[in-house]
């Protein structure tokens, strides 16, 4: 089976402290994978790992079959390319408006003419159930919620094989939340898209996989898909998805 991220036995350390010790998954075109855990426990660098924003140790990462660390710069672009990421905070430049925004990566990425862009642009505001109207707003102007429908219409606007989301729901309403719930399925599902995720949210995290792994010690120490996750006697799941504040993960 060709996957379109492989990684296998990852690991990274700064200094005396292991984060990764050792990170083995795949996930496959269409699918997503959501990666859970307690703060603190490398959910986010593994991330920038895969994304070669942070030099891992050991190991190997594989982006549509290419070792992301052994490849030529140039190629590597290429391939993140084809990378989307919907950061926590919605990571929108303050200084640009909606617009400017959602075009920031076709235009000084892939080199596209501003009108072409701002077409696109408005496109995916609309795939994201946003009007024209928000378009000349900025960021400041926006809901915590219209802004991270910005942030996933920006992460879409380049026709991405993958999107990154990290904790794609926090500090949102339940209301708002499902409705970014709803908008990862669509990228999946309706447009193809692989996705990894990173999240707190017990409902998203059920409402978005397709399978899911628990990171704890700098591994995963547990994998399976939403019917297993809710039958699973794990004592590390049981605590995890119960929020109990007794058990395995708060054991000395």
């Amino acid at each position: 089976m060709n996957f379109v991220i492989e990684v296998k036995d990852l690991k990274k350390s700064f200094g005396n402290k292991e984060v990764l010790d050792g990170i083995s998954l795949n996930i496959s075109k269409g699918e997503s994978y959501v990666i859970m855990g307690g703060s603190g426990t490398g959910k986010s660098v593994l991330i920038k790992c895969i994304l070669n924003l942070i030099k891992y140790d050991s190991g190997s990462v594989k982006i549509n079959g290419k070792e992301i660390s052994k490849i030529p710069q140039k190629e590597m672009l290429k391939t993140l390319l084809k990378c989307g990421v919907l950061y926590q905070g919605g990571a929108l430049f303050d200084s640009l408006n909606v617009i400017d925004n959602v075009s920031f990566g076709l235009v000084y990425g892939y080199r596209r003419p501003i009108k072409e862009a701002y077409k696109i642009a408005l496109e995916k505001l609309e795939a994201v159930n946003l009007d024209e109207t928000v378009s000349t707003l900025f960021p400041s102007e926006l809901s915590g919620g219209m802004q991270k429908r910005v942030a996933l219409a920006r992460a879409i606007a380049t026709d991405p094989d993958i999107i990154f989301f990290d904790e794609p729901t926090t500090g949102l309403d339940p209301i708002t939340s499902g409705t970014i719930n709803e908008l990862i399925v669509k990228c999946t599902k309706e447009l193809g898209i692989s996705a990894m995720s990173i999240t707190h949210d017990i409902n998203s995290l059920k409402y978005i996989s397709d399978r899911v792994g628990l990171l704890y010690n700098g591994k995963i120490i547990w994998e399976g898909n939403n019917k297993e996750l809710n039958s699973s006697d794990n004592p590390y799941i049981r605590q995890f998805i119960s929020g109990n504040p007794i058990g395995p993960f708060t054991t000395k």
